[in-house]
């Protein structure tokens, strides 16, 4: 007999989220932008992170502005 696939999503518990410490999908927001892994203990709050890309750019900025101090 084939069972129907239930989608078990809730927003506080989103399954589909892979922990990058563990790789088990066990990844809950504990707020906002705050992610917790329920097996290991990972945590990463990302309202503090920069916007993806900033650090690139941050870091080809810094390495122009030696480039031309050296020169």
């Amino acid at each position: 007999m084939l069972v129907p696939y239930l989608d078990s999503s809730h927003p506080h518990h989103p399954h589909h989220l892979e922990c990058p410490h563990c790789g088990r999908h066990t990844v809950v927001t504990k707020a906002e932008s705050y992610y917790v892994c329920l097996h290991c203990g990972w945590e990463r709050d990302l309202s503090s992170e920069w916007p993806r890309g900033m650090a690139e750019v941050f870091s080809f900025v810094v390495t122009g502005l030696l480039l031309l101090l050296i020169f």
